[in-house]
Order: structure tokens, then C-alpha cells, then sequence
């Protein structure tokens, strides 16, 4: 053997053997890990969005389904009763406006960049 390959023989023994080399090589190996496992949860992170923004969606839709029946609904009594059944249909129309809003999933935004300011022109004052 030529005296590089000695050399170099020994040097991955050293490493091998030595306790910086081992916690050198596992921290490599932890850090390729860590790499795969963040890949694999941010597609988990995305299917759980999902997931949530679409039973998000059909609760709004099922609110709204609700809130239309109610509001087709005729309410007719006495004329106490019929105030009470006004205000209390009003009310729960109001409540269920503000839950079906509230359940409704946000459209999801971009991020605003800022745009570039526009350079100002400086003209050279001529040395006389």
C-alpha cells in the first residue's frame, strides 16, 4: 500500500474510534432524519388543512340551509305571541348568520411583497 492510503486507513479508524468522530457522524444522521421526518409532516400538516377547511365549508353550508328554512318560516298567534316568535326568530336568524361566518373558512391570502421603489434620477452638477 502507497503511504496516502496508510494514511488515510488510519484516519477513519481514528474517527471511528474517536468520541468526536462517532458524535460527528450521529449528528449527520440525526440531521438527514430530521430532513425526512419535516418533509413527511408538512404533506400531514397540508391533508389536516384541508381537512379542516372542508368541514369548515359543509358546517356554513349547513347553517345557511338552516337559517333559509327559518327565515321561510311564518310565524302567526296572538299578537304577544307573535311579537315573542318575531323577536325570537330575528334573534336565532342573527345567531345563525354570525355562526355560519364564524365556521366558514377563510380564503387563504398571499403574502404581500413589497414592491420596488422606483430609483430617483440624480443629475451631475457640472464642475465649471
Amino acid at each position: 500500500m502507497t503511504a496516502r492510503k496508510k494514511t488515510a486507513r488510519k484516519k477513519s479508524i481514528q474517527r471511528k474510534a474517536n468520541p468526536k468522530g462517532l458524535l460527528h457522524a450521529a449528528d449527520r444522521e440525526l440531521a438527514q432524519l430530521s430532513k425526512r421526518f419535516d418533509r413527511r409532516m408538512v404533506g400531514l400538516g397540508r391533508g389536516i388543512q384541508k381537512a379542516e377547511r372542508e368541514a369548515g365549508r359543509e358546517a356554513a353550508k349547513l347553517l345557511h340551509q338552516a337559517r333559509a328554512k327559518l327565515d321561510k318560516m311564518n310565524v302567526r298567534g296572538s299578537s304577544d305571541w307573535d311579537k315573542f316568535l318575531r323577536d325570537t326568530k330575528r334573534d336565532l336568524s342573527r345567531t345563525l348568520g354570525k355562526l355560519e361566518r364564524s365556521v366558514r373558512p377563510q380564503p387563504v391570502r398571499k403574502k404581500k411583497t413589497a414592491k420596488k421603489t422606483p430609483r430617483k434620477k440624480t443629475t451631475r452638477k457640472k464642475a465649471s
